[in-house]
């Protein structure tokens, strides 16, 4: 593991991405191969056990995958390896065709007319220094850690075009009863980032002991709803919804510029553009098809999936006196038909914590209990980028636990 940074350069990657990708094709003449290969380096500064200072951690890494797609065959094979090496990809193109589950075959053909070359490249900018990253943590006594990094991954596609991307990422977490998970994508006012680790009180101070009819989701809250009501109702597959709330306005934006994730093209090279799913409680889409291929990790083919989901600023900021504010929300799903929302409610009569409930309720149910868009939408860290979100008509708690 590197003690410093190493040079990130994606002109390197691109020359060695192209190289494998000659390799693999010298070895596989019955098929089309498309190869991706991946770099990234992070910098982590971290509370140690005292308290009182830092410790440094450095994580380097380095792999590949590859797709071969052979005519007539609706799935293609896959394998993936660390390292960028003429073994590795040897290694992989031997193994990919013995993968008993096998992801779709999508991609770019001859006759989509792709581009030889695209370049989708956040600046040219190194992380944060480590004097930097250490300095941010221990002047904030509530960080329990941060850390940044910077990716580069290349796609070479089976007719040879290629794709190269460059992100640049920041996380930190707060420590304690009120921590926060907090994220943006680039370094520019990374330093500010750091001080919305801590409790997020823009919605007041409201107890969570009262009835969870009308229940107000913080954007930390709401991404994880957001994120299991797409899925369940937008993505591929899925029946369409005839009803919803007025405040289910969601589109999935692959090319926003704050946007944790997505691009100019998907990992699989087609073109990406926003589409829009519901608009004002109004069904407008499904996501699916070109565009929508994502890759969670350079381990994973590229599937069929969301990028940046957002959910517009609503001018509503008001909240009714009866509703409890759940700061952080896990979707739960037993079944397709019934979820548990696991809520950590805000406390008014406790110093600082929480209280968590259950909430039993169906999919359908909660998405038609979606009434209103509160506040600016934020970048979660899981995500989505969206606002607050108010429901009406939930199901009744099953279950409550006091959280010191």
């Amino acid at each position: 593991m590197p003690e410093s940074q190493p040079t990130l350069d994606i002109e390197t990657l691109v020359d060695r991405a192209r190289s494998l990708w000659r390799e693999a094709l010298s070895r596989e003449t019955t098929a089309r191969v498309e190869l991706f290969a991946k770099v990234s380096f992070r910098s982590k500064a971290a509370r140690d056990l005292e308290g009182a200072g830092a410790t440094l951690d450095h994580a380097y890494e380095s792999g590949l995958a590859v797709r071969v797609l052979r005519a007539g065959h609706d799935h293609a094979g896959f394998a993936a390896a660390s390292g960028l090496s003429a073994e590795v990809v040897r290694w992989a193109l031997d193994t990919s065709c013995t993968f008993g589950a096998q992801p779709p075959a999508s991609a770019p053909g001859p006759s989509d007319a792709v581009p030889a070359e695209r370049w989708d490249l956040d600046e040219a900018i190194e992380l944060p220094t480590e004097g930097a990253l250490t300095a941010g943590l221990l002047s904030r006594p509530s960080l329990e850690w941060v850390e940044a990094g910077t990716t580069l991954e290349v796609l070479i596609g089976a007719e040879g075009w290629l794709a190269a991307r460059r992100r640049h990422r920041l996380w930190a977490l707060g420590g304690g009863a009120d921590a926060r998970l907090v994220a943006q994508r680039g370094f520019a006012g990374w330093e500010h980032l750091l001080d919305g680790a801590g409790a997020d009180d823009s919605f007041g101070a409201h107890s969570g002991s009262g009835s969870l009819d009308v229940l107000v989701l913080t954007p930390d809250a709401a991404s994880a709803v957001v994120a299991a009501l797409v899925e369940r109702f937008h993505g591929t597959g899925s029946a369409p919804s005839t009803r919803s709330g007025h405040g289910w306005d969601v589109a999935d934006e692959p090319i926003r510029p704050d946007g944790l994730a997505g691009g100019s093209f998907d990992d699989a090279g087609f073109p990406a553009v926003s589409r829009v799913l519901a608009a004002d409680g109004l069904w407008v889409d499904r996501l699916g098809g070109p565009g929508t291929f994502r890759r969670a990790s350079f381990r994973e083919p590229p599937t069929e999936s969301a990028t940046n989901l957002c959910i517009r600023s609503g001018e509503a900021n008001s909240i009714p006196d009866r509703a409890a504010i759940a700061r952080r929300c896990r979707v739960l799903r037993p079944s397709n038909e019934l979820w548990v929302l696991e809520l950590d409610l805000w406390d008014g009569m406790r110093a600082g914590g929480f209280e968590r409930r259950w909430v039993r309720v169906q999919p359908q149910t909660l998405l038609e209990a979606c009434a209103n868009i509160l506040g600016g939408a934020e970048v979660t860290p899981t995500g989505p980028i969206v606002p607050g979100l108010l429901f009406e008509g939930l199901a009744a708690t099953v279950g409550k636990k006091a959280l010191s």
